[in-house]
């Protein structure tokens, strides 16, 4: 009699390392692949009939297939690295904007005000859902940093290929100007404080630290980093060149002389976009390649910043070279010190030009010039509101007022609420602001990450492996010096742009900290 599993009948004999009385693994049923096709059937069907749904409902074939749209996304963004969902979001943030006068077009109507609604205003603002109280991008990165949690609580590894160690010490301050800010909201309930007030002063220190986390957990080295800065530089310059087509097509029939091109945070993105590639080509200079690319993208948007006519712009431009030069050394040092000297005549003599001629290439110098005149009446205005500022400050030195307070008004100001109605609530120089809403101690937590990022970035400098190392700290140190500039000269603490691109800053400097050694790994700070 032959059992089953005999060998010597070939018809009856069992695959090859399965025994008699135990089920082959081929027949054996996979519990979780049964239930994630099952899954997969419900969710395709409940996407079919959200569609079908919404087209007897509002009878609009697209918005009807919105719901297939988004599985789809969801789908990609789920099973995808973290690096990849990035690329598209980080381009929407710095390509989007408002011209500052009317646009219309074809151009405005179907691609950038859909794309500046989502990305910008709040969406109970483009939405029928009322208590959204948050714009597309914010949204984004809650999402972001949500799946970032499951996948960390999952134990998922499909962001951890390649994966550098980022420095821990930025992360402990970040946590602590966290904290910091949860006190700062508390105490100023506690001082009578209105909550809807504080929500809008506080949104941009929270984003700040969820950016970073997210960037840090997306990015796996410097490298690609420095995709990202190919992504933000190409969004740079076509929008520079929307800014310019609509300034230029509505020019003479809204308005022949209109205030700037792009918005006032702009200036961050421009700037610190110059600079990198500027210092990109004197870190590389036989490269011809990088010579032309750099001479390509400076030219385009040294025209955008001289367009959107802003003054902060050249004092960030003249911030980040003076930061630039104590970091250099050697021969680059000398240099440049050699064409500063053979310059400073010549631009003692440009300035001097400026302060009587404001036109054609005198206009950047006579933007400089003008920073200090006090017969102006916007800087006259911001000079009698940081005056209100010190003395806010001298009312709460020590542990600052807590937000959801407006600043007091020592000094009487024309009314400016029917063009910004939240004037009280945040001032134009909002790190003078800020001083008065945390006071000296809570200052220095709320404004430490900033500190700890820029040195990281001065040490990974020095500890630069390759000229792409040097690159990268400096943008650093440019977004930083931006960041600041436009923080001290016009609410920079307050817009989103300026907060992303110093979140970009902070996660590269604690990627490139670790990768170069400036802080190694093993360094604990708890």
């Amino acid at each position: 009699m032959i059992s089953i599993g005999d060998s010597r009948d070939p018809r009856l004999a069992l695959p090859r390392g399965v025994t008699a009385g135990r089920p082959s693994p081929l027949l054996m049923r996979d519990d979780r692949s049964g239930w994630r096709d099952r899954a997969g059937v419900w969710i395709v069907v409940a996407v079919l009939l959200a569609c079908i749904v919404l087209l007897l409902m509002t009878g609009r074939p697209l918005l009807a297939i919105a719901p297939a749209i988004v599985s789809v996304l969801a789908g990609f963004v789920w099973t995808q690295p973290l690096r990849r969902t990035l690329i598209p979001i980080v381009f929407a943030q710095c390509v989007f904007f408002l011209p500052g006068f009317a646009a219309n077009g074809a151009l405005w109507e179907t691609v950038f005000h859909p794309g500046y609604r989502f990305v910008t205003l709040y969406l109970n603002k483009t939405t029928p859902l009322s208590f959204m109280s948050i714009s597309g991008q914010e949204l984004t990165y809650v999402l972001l940093f949500a799946l970032v949690l499951t996948r960390v609580i999952r134990g998922q590894r499909v962001d951890a290929a390649g994966q550098t160690r980022s420095a821990n010490a930025l992360f402990f301050f970040l946590g602590l100007a966290l904290v910091a800010i949860a006190w700062l909201e508390v105490w100023g309930a506690v001082r009578g404080g209105n909550m809807r007030s504080s929500l809008f002063q506080i949104r941009q220190f929270i984003w700040l630290p969820l950016q970073a986390f997210v960037l840090s957990y997306a990015m796996r080295d410097s490298r690609d980093f420095r995709r990202i800065g190919i992504v933000i530089t190409i969004a740079a310059m076509i929008k520079a060149a929307s800014g310019m087509y609509f300034l230029w097509t509505r020019n003479v029939v809204v308005d022949p002389s209109p205030a700037f091109m792009t918005g006032h945070e702009d200036s961050v993105l421009y700037i610190a976009v110059i600079f990198v590639w500027i210092a990109a080509w004197v870190h590389q200079q036989a490269s011809w390649q990088r010579l032309i690319a750099a001479a390509g993208v400076v030219t385009w948007l040294g025209l955008a910043v001289v367009l959107n006519n802003r003054r902060l712009a050249w004092v960030g431009l003249v911030g980040c070279a003076l930061a630039f030069y104590p970091l250099v050394g050697g021969r680059l040092k000398r240099r440049i010190k050699v064409a500063l000297i053979c310059a400073a005549p010549f631009l003692v003599v440009y300035l001097l030009l400026a302060r009587t001629h404001s036109e054609g290439i005198f206009s950047p110098g006579a933007e400089l010039m003008g920073i200090a005149n006090t017969a102006d009446a916007s800087t006259l205005w911001r000079m009698m509101e940081n005056q209100n500022m010190v003395l806010t400050f001298r009312e709460h030195r020590l542990l600052g007022s807590g937000f959801g307070h407006e600043w007091y008004e020592f000094v009487p100001l024309p009314s400016v609420s029917e063009a910004y109605k939240e004037y009280r609530l945040i001032a134009h120089n909002s790190l003078l602001w800020l001083m008065g809403v945390t006071g000296t101690i809570f200052f220095m937590f709320v404004w430490m990450p900033i500190v700890v990022g820029v040195y990281l970035a001065a040490r990974s400098y020095h500890h630069a492996r390759n000229a792409s190392d040097q690159t990268a700290a400096v943008a650093v140190v440019a977004i930083a010096v931006c960041y600041v500039n436009q923080a001290w000269g016009d609410v920079g603490l307050g817009t989103s742009l300026p907060t992303f691109l110093m979140a970009v800053g902070l996660a590269l400097s604690a990627k490139l900290a670790t990768e170069t050694g400036a802080w190694p790994e093993s360094v604990k700070l708890t």
